[in-house]
């Protein structure tokens, strides 16, 4: 037996977990567009499709490019991976599970400045640069589920360290009158 107490998965629990993981595949996780006036374009990410809108053109689909910024769309995913865990007990404690989602979210903000500080382009003889923004739903459904995500406490009589509690005594003391 391990030392901390032992946890037991919700059917629910593991719907929603299950759920939150399918959408961090599937939901956008940056959108982003130059600062230049005179090339306009939107573009929203997500892990296997991007959609956008250029020149007053909407564009968009599946595409290897959004899979080719894993590094931008992996802190999402594994939140949804951990919120799978936590669901199933496999998480030390509901603090732990919370200080995953805040330190994936902040790498997930990081990358997403990295990307505004790198010019994109060159126009009218000067540096454009992207301006990107991460959007947060899944660190937010995440979080906003840790209650319904939570694991049952099972109790448990004893554990191994202890006598059970319908120990028999000896046989000379129960024999003896």
């Amino acid at each position: 037996m391990s030392g901390g107490p032992q946890l037991e998965p919700r059917e629910k629990s593991l719907r929603i977990a299950k759920v939150i993981f399918g959408l961090s595949l599937l939901l956008p996780y940056i959108w982003s567009y130059p600062s230049s006036e005179s090339y306009y374009t939107f573009l929203m990410y997500a892990p296997f499709w991007v959609l956008g809108e250029q020149h007053s053109i909407l564009i968009g689909g599946p595409t290897p490019l959004a899979l080719i910024m894993f590094q931008f769309w992996l802190p999402y995913v594994l939140i949804g991976y951990q919120a799978t865990r936590y669901a199933n007990g496999k998480c030390s404690s509901g603090k732990s599970y919370f200080l995953s989602i805040i330190i994936l979210t902040t790498v997930a903000i990081l990358f997403a400045i990295s990307i505004s500080m790198n010019p994109s382009g060159f126009d009218g003889g000067e540096y454009t640069y992207q301006i990107a923004m991460p959007i947060p739903i899944i660190p937010i459904l995440a979080l906003l589920s840790y209650r319904l995500l939570s694991p049952t406490k099972i109790e448990v009589p004893w554990n191994e360290e202890s006598e059970p509690i319908n120990s028999t005594p000896d046989e000379e003391s129960v024999w003896s009158d």
